[in-house]
């Protein structure tokens, strides 16, 4: 019965997961996309929000709190109130009749998508069947990224931004979340593992303000940068710079070796950036959930962040080379090797404290300063002919400052010491 229990609980994971990653990421804005609307609608679905920003600290905030004060029966509960709260916040969208009223609907949406994140991580984390569930939802949504093209949603109509994700969606994760909030309320035996205690509980608050907002700010500082003429070499190469140092410090922050995790993640979200959108037919997404599902099982049978940065940059240089031609096949493979090599990096983190690896999984939802980059073609000719290949060329500078800090931190970082052989009580964190 437990078994089955935490089998529904991972597909629980996944949808609730994969809500919340939409809840985060839709809707955004971009200032060099021009003013076609008050809310630059142009560009509603391919920038990146202040909302994603406040989510990821308010999902480590979360599962801080609910790992440190509560059972982790708990969690589910919080996890179930944060679902409802999106739930709510979209049907109300339904009735708004005033535009400027979608923005903080938009807030409101991060706030709960956070909420959820972060509680069912808590929760998801403790158990490897619901870790997998709860990666495979979240990355899996970070891969294929385009929710609102797959939903087809009209990119110019500002009330179809509240449909992200649509409300049936929302109401299948409210309803699993209740289920597993309920079986695990009856279940015994849940305590806290007393391995999983540090030193300062909220570091991975203290990591999530200095990671995401460095990045938000320097985001948003880079896209104004290009409303001015000129080479933007320098501009970039500070942004980069700034990228590094954040995460750098932020891993440092985290307990032992956790900060990994985060050092991964600065340096997936470039790379995932620099493919530039590609077209995503109906059968990419069980592409992508499949490739990410073989990533994350690779990275716990061979956990090697090393190798995982690797992959990371030579993604980032075939990004470089195919960015001057336009073949479907070229993005597709890309989106299906980004798939793998996201999961893998997942799959081979082993955080020693939970809010760790979920600030890592949210943090794949931030803004990078790739993301700020306008597109080839909404550059002047000139400008783009001397461009090409910069997103990757950004990545891939940005992977190896990620890999310096690697070194750094496992110089200065001993391994955790392993743990006895002996059955793990059933709060245990997760390997992945």
């Amino acid at each position: 019965m437990r078994r089955i229990g935490d089998t529904f609980d991972a597909i629980t994971a996944c949808c609730g997961a994969a809500v919340g990653a939409v809840a985060l990421a839709l809707p955004i804005t971009y200032a060099w996309s021009g003013e076609s609307t008050s809310y630059r609608l142009a560009a509603l679905y391919n920038s990146v929000p202040r909302g994603a920003a406040i989510g990821v600290i308010v999902a480590a905030t979360v599962a801080v709190l609910v790992t440190t004060f509560t059972r982790p029966a708990t969690a589910w509960a919080v996890a179930l109130a944060g679902s409802f709260g999106l739930f709510v916040n979209h049907l109300a969208a339904r009735h708004t009749t005033a535009p400027e009223v979608l923005t903080t609907q938009d807030y409101v949406d991060a706030i709960c998508g956070g909420i959820l994140l972060g509680a069912l991580g808590a929760a998801a984390l403790r158990k490897p069947l619901p870790a997998f569930g709860f990666a495979l939802g979240s990355v899996g949504f970070f891969v294929f990224g385009d929710l609102a093209e797959f939903l087809d949603i009209q990119a110019m109509d500002p009330y179809a931004v509240m449909e992200t994700p649509p409300t049936w969606l929302i109401s299948v994760a409210v309803g699993l979340v209740l289920l597993s909030a309920m079986g695990n309320a009856v279940r015994r035996g849940q305590v806290h593992d007393p391995q999983e205690r540090v030193e300062l509980p909220i570091t991975p608050i203290l990591a999530a303000l200095v990671f995401a907002l460095p990045v938000l700010v320097g985001t948003e500082w880079l896209s104004r940068q290009y409303d001015r003429p000129g080479g933007h070499t320098i501009d970039i190469t500070l942004a980069v710079i700034a990228t590094v140092i954040a995460a750098t410090v932020s891993a440092m922050l985290l307990p032992r070796r956790d900060g990994v995790a985060i050092l991964l993640a600065a340096a997936i979200v470039p790379a995932s950036d620099a493919l530039g959108p590609t077209p995503r037919p109906d059968w990419m997404l069980a592409a992508v959930l499949v490739a990410t599902g073989l990533g994350i099982v690779a990275g716990f049978k061979a956990p090697v962040p090393g190798f995982g940065l690797f992959m990371v940059g030579a993604l980032s240089v075939f990004a470089i080379v195919v960015a001057p031609y336009d073949n479907t096949a070229m993005y597709a493979t890309g989106s299906i090797a980004l798939a793998f090599i996201a999961g893998y990096c997942c799959g081979c983190v082993r955080p020693c404290y939970v809010p760790s690896g979920v600030l890592a999984i949210s943090a794949l939802l931030l803004p990078s300063i790739v993301t700020a980059m306008p597109e080839e073609g909404d550059l002047p000719v000139r400008d783009a002919m001397a461009g090409v290949g910069t997103a990757g060329k950004t990545a891939l500078a940005i992977t190896i400052g990620c890999a310096l800090a690697l070194a750094g931190l496992y110089r200065l970082r001993p391994p955790s010491l392993p743990r006895p052989l002996a059955p793990a009580p059933t709060g245990a964190v997760a390997d992945i």
